[in-house]
């Protein structure tokens, strides 16, 4: 993965090491859209202990209801959104970046949650989402609170949540890796 110079939907936004809010201290947000009229995203790395089945009735499939579900942010946690990567690209969705999809209408979540998933394909719920206003995310981002890096389809999918913050930030280079370093409270240093 590599720094970016634009904010632009299909990128993760790091967390500095400086970003103390709780809701979004050592994250890493997939943003999802960016605009004039405000900028969000899902947090990666915040699992649940939630599952599809505690969240949906009456899935077919008892495999199915053993998907993860993770913390998207504070904002409208009374919804779920799904982020996948399947073979059989259903028609309902948007395309976030390279196989990473958004969305899916619950009978058709319902039914491809009624087949094993073949190997390679994954499905990740998220409760609420992160959301800026107008401009916020770009004073946040004059502020240093984010690093914006390219984002790839394995960190959402194949790395364990609570790897995800530090893995990202070693794969932009020595310089950003050392950021991992940081305690989590600045009073341990």
């Amino acid at each position: 993965m590599k720094v970016v110079d634009r904010i632009v939907p299909g990128i993760f936004l790091v967390a500095s090491p400086r970003l103390l809010d709780p809701n979004f201290a050592r994250t890493v947000v997939l943003l999802c859209d960016h605009n004039t009229q405000g900028s969000w995203g899902l947090v990666m790395n915040r699992r649940m202990n939630l599952t599809f089945g505690d969240l949906l009735d009456a899935l077919p499939f008892p495999a199915g209801a053993a998907g993860p579900v993770h913390w998207g942010g504070p904002c409208d946690t009374a919804r779920m959104q799904v982020l996948h990567r399947l073979r059989r690209h259903p028609g309902d969705c948007l395309t976030i970046c390279r196989n990473v999809d958004l969305g899916l209408e619950i009978e058709h979540l319902k039914s491809i949650l009624a087949d094993p998933l073949l190997p390679g394909e994954a499905l990740n719920g998220y409760i609420g989402y992160a959301g800026w206003g107008p401009s916020q995310l770009t004073q946040e981002m004059e502020e240093q609170s984010w690093i914006p890096c390219s984002a790839n389809a394995s960190i959402v999918f194949d790395t364990p949540p609570d790897e995800i913050w530090e893995r990202v930030l070693e794969s932009l280079g020595d310089d950003w890796s050392r950021l991992s370093e940081f305690p989590p409270d600045r009073q341990w240093n």
